[in-house]
Formats: structure tokens, sequence, C-alpha cells
């Protein structure tokens, strides 16, 4: 019998050569190794089992046939995968003859899953590489601006992610001003758009925050979000970025590598202006707490006035004459202070109207204006005018002071009364021997008159 290859694989027993069971299933073994010594077959697993050896049994099938294999220990440790029953695979191996039992078997030597099982192993493949190099650690991610006003988007121009951050940034934080970077999110061209638009959205003016997303899709729709470019521009980006891509439950690879994660753009931009929003209902709630408060100081200004006795004190026109004038500066403090706040109410209502007869851009730019000289005007004039009527209540309580009694009687005064408690302003309202009260600063005195003068 030849040794040539091409000669063996024709081989034919001799005339009259009876062959053993065992000799022949040897001689078909060598053959079929020979012809199929490095082959790729594609099939679905099934009968899969891995016994205490390591070694890996299964099944090959396809709509007509089936195909008994086996991996060994070795070569199933190398695997980029781990294989389940129903797994689309592409195998590769040599064909050979199991003796004992005379099966025709494929010995696999490296094996890969096919469509969307290969693009999950190339995706978990990547997450362990990026994360590996600590691109996902959380102590590299930053927050987010406690109050931004500008925001650049790395998304489609024309998709429904773009409409609907522009709705709720409108709708929630009209006073920030949006930017878009455009690429196209899927394609084969996508990958290096994004990488292009998320460098130039970092040159943006006066950008604090970026969004990147798109809306939802097919796993292949969302796969340029996986692409090994794109989560590196991501992570190295100079301004804190929202990954928000496709819905709740879809997840890429850009989403670990951004400092936040939005299941769905309009969240995003939720989360973009969550804590402006927070501040401004703080700012609200502050002003309303100041009302309360210069409100709650002018009653109980009004109440000390009104607490003062004249009927015992009678400190007569002058005291009149500054309670009168206190509850005066009280009223225009309060008038003008409610003014200037329903004035800038009036002007926001206003801004907020204009904000629907022009462009989103043109529409933040004037509110935001609008805002800035409001911010700029009203805070010192109602700081002026508290400062003012405090001034103003200070002077007419110094005012007070001099006209109480007790101030008198404190430098060296005393006042006289009768036992009825009436006061004596004259000398002929007693005779000798009345008993008369002296009021001092402290305590006060019982006489007796010996005698009294009108002199």
């Amino acid at each position: 019998m030849s040794s040539s290859p091409s000669t063996e694989s024709r081989w034919t027993p001799a005339p009259g050569e009876v062959l053993s069971v065992s000799d022949l299933a040897a001689r078909v073994r060598e053959m079929t190794e020979r012809s199929f010594s490095d082959i790729w077959v594609e099939g679905e697993i099934s009968n899969l089992r891995v016994p205490a050896s390591g070694h890996a049994y299964f099944t090959l099938t396809d709509d007509a046939a089936q195909l008994r294999c086996v991996c060994f220990r070795s070569a199933r440790r190398l695997l980029p995968f781990s294989p389940e029953n129903g797994d689309e695979v592409l195998a590769r191996g040599r064909l050979s003859i199991y003796e004992q039992r005379g099966d025709l078997q494929l010995i696999v030597d490296f094996m890969e899953p096919m469509g969307e099982g290969a693009a999950l192993v190339a995706f978990e493949l990547l997450k362990k590489k990026l994360a590996a190099e600590g691109l996902f650690d959380e102590g590299r991610k930053r927050e987010l601006p406690a109050m931004v006003r500008k925001v650049a988007v790395v998304t489609s121009p024309t998709g429904a992610a773009v409409r609907d951050i522009i709705e709720v940034l409108g709708r929630r934080a009209p006073w920030v001003s949006l930017t878009i970077a455009p690429t196209r999110v899927q394609g084969a061209e996508a990958p290096s758009e994004i990488i292009k638009a998320i460098n130039d959205a970092q040159l943006i003016e006066g950008a604090e925050l970026l969004i990147v997303g798109r809306g939802g899709g097919s796993g292949e729709d969302l796969s340029a979000f996986n692409d090994e470019g794109v989560v590196r521009a991501v992570a190295s980006s100079s301004l804190p970025v929202i990954s928000a891509v496709g819905h709740e439950i879809d997840f890429t690879l850009t989403d670990f590598a951004a400092d936040k994660r939005a299941p769905t753009p309009s969240a995003a931009a939720e989360m973009a202006v969550r804590e402006g929003v927070h501040f401004k209902a703080l700012l609200e709630r502050a002003e309303l707490s100041l009302l309360t408060s210069v409100s709650s100081l002018i009653s109980e200004a009004k109440q000390k006035l009104t607490a003062l006795d004249p009927a015992r004190y009678e400190p007569g026109r002058k005291l009149e004459m500054a309670r009168v004038h206190a509850d005066r500066l009280i009223e225009r403090s309060l008038s003008a202070l409610m003014e200037k706040v329903w004035e800038s109410r009036s002007r926001y209502r206003e801004a907020v109207k204009e904000l629907g007869l022009t462009s989103p851009e043109l529409r933040v730019s004037r509110v935001e204006r609008k805002l800035d000289s409001l911010d700029a005007h009203l805070a010192p004039t109602v700081t002026a005018i508290l400062a003012e009527r405090a001034r103003s209540l200070m002077v007419a309580d110094e005012g007070l002071k001099s006209l109480d009694p007790k101030s008198v009687l404190k430098r060296g005064y005393s006042i006289l009364s009768d036992v009825s408690g009436r006061i004596l302003r004259d000398a002929a309202d007693v005779k000798a021997g009345d008993h008369i009260l002296a009021t001092l600063a402290k305590g006060s005195l019982d006489m007796t008159v010996d005698k009294s003068s009108d002199k």
C-alpha cells in the first residue's frame, strides 16, 4: 500500500483480504482524519453535557442531519464563550471515527457563536477589556452640574430623541440653552461620526454638560454605541456625560463609560436639569418665607405699639403722631415689596408667553437675559427697600422710647398721683393732709402733704 495520501484515501482491500471490524474502523478513521483534518461546520448545539473530566460532548444539528462532537477540556477552556443548548455556532476541528462504536464525530478545537450570539460575545469581551483598563470605575465618574445653563447633545438631528429632549427642557427648564452636535446614530459610518460629534461638542462655548444618545431600536441598531472608539470618546470627555441610548431595557457600553446613565433621552433631559429645578423651587419657597417673616415682624411691631397704655402714661400728641407715622411706614414697606414681587411674576409670565413665538434657542436666550435682568434688579431693590424701612422703624422706635415715661423717670423725675391713681399736674389739686403716691424710676413713695403752694 502506497504512503501517498491520495493513494491511501482511495484504499481498497486486496482480493480475498478479510478485515476485522477493528481493522476496518481504524482504516476508516485514518482516511477520514486525513481527508477532513481542518474543517468548519455550522449548526445548532443540542444534548450538551460536561462530565467531571471537563470535556464537552454535544451534537451539532441542522434541518436534515446531525453530527456528534467532542471538545476536550484543554480546547474548551480557550473558547471565547460558554456554549449552551440552542446556540447557533461555527465549529472548527477534524472529522474522526470513534472506533468502539463506529460513530462519526467532530473533534472541535475552536468554536464561536453566530449572529446575535457573536455580537454578544464581542460585547462581553470588549466590556471586560475596558473594565480592566478602569474606564468603568465609579471613582472616575463626575457629578452633574447643579445649575446647568447650557447643554450639548450628540444625536441625530431628525430623530425622536432630540424632539423629546427639546420638549422636556422647554417645559422643565426654559432657562437652559441647547446646542445639538448632529451625527448619524446607526450604520457603518455612525461610530466615526459619533466620535467627531463628541469632540466637537466639547468645543461649544459655555457648554457644561453632554448628553449622548438615541431612541430605541434593535441590538444591531444600537451597536454604534458599543464601538470601542465611541466608548473611549465618552470616557475621555472633558464635559460630564449622560448616556441615553434606547429604552430602559437597553444597555450599551457607553452607559458604563458615562458619568450617568439615563434609561431614555427624555429621562436624560430631566436628569440634566433636576438640580436646577430643585434650586428654583427653593428660591420660590425662600421668597414666600421672606414675605411671611416681614409680615410677621410688621404684625409684631403693630402689636407692640398697640400695647402701649396712653391712659396711664399719656405721652400726648407726639406718641399718637409716632404711631401713625410707623403705621404708614409699615404699609408703604409692605406695599412696595408686594408690588416688586408681583411685577417680577408678571414679567416672568410675559417672558414665558414670548417663548411660544420664537425658535427654541432664541426663546431660551431671551428668557435667560430677562431672568438675569430681573435677578440683577430685584435683589438690590428689595434689599434697599427693606433696609430703608428698617431704618425708619428704628427711628420711630427711638422716638417712642424717648417718650416713654420710664425714660423720664430714669433722669430723676417722678410721677405724682392721688390715692385714686389720678395723675397730679397742679398743686391746687391737693391740700395739706392728703395722701399722695410718688412713682420713681425704681419703686414708689407714699407721702402726706404738709402744705401746698401754686408757686
